[in-house]
């Protein structure tokens, strides 16, 4: 006896060739993703990208100068920090979105708040119906549990 019928696979397929698809545009937004954000003073305006790293460093004016070292270091630090912050929301964002796409929908994915929930709901998803008892992994019965 077949676990799968061919319509049951090419359904499967279908669905997985859709998951691929979300998958990407989810990693090419990220990757685009770029914030910018001006310290209150506006001494430094600072570029990051998708994951965080630094794009751009500009210094407005020569004011920037009259800093002692520690202020211009704690400076670079905290505008760097809040830019790293909003670009990891508006990617979260955009990937939670675009999640709302994904078939056959398990788990609370589009609800995660941060990049650690994702992947704890991600591995959760991927292991909740495996055994937990030491048992040989066996292929599903048909309700999807581990026999």
């Amino acid at each position: 006896m077949a676990m799968f019928d061919e319509h049951q696979l090419e359904a499967a397929m279908a669905e997985l060739a859709h998951t691929e698809e979300v998958t990407e545009r989810i990693r090419r937004r990220g990757e685009e993703t770029t914030y910018r954000t001006t310290d209150k003073n506006k001494l430094l305006s600072v570029t990051v990208g998708g994951r965080g790293e630094i794009r751009d460093l500009t210094f407005r004016g020569d004011g920037y100068r009259d800093l002692a070292p520690a202020e211009l270091a704690d400076l670079l630090v905290k505008t760097i920090e809040r830019a790293r912050k909003e670009v990891r929301r508006q990617v979260l964002a955009g990937a939670q979105e675009l999640m709302l796409e994904l078939p056959s929908p398990v788990g609370n994915l589009a609800e995660v708040d941060s990049a650690e929930s994702l992947v704890d709901e991600l591995l959760r998803m991927f292991t909740r119906n495996m055994p937990d008892d030491g048992r040989e992994l066996a292929p599903p019965e048909g309700n999807g549990l581990w026999r």
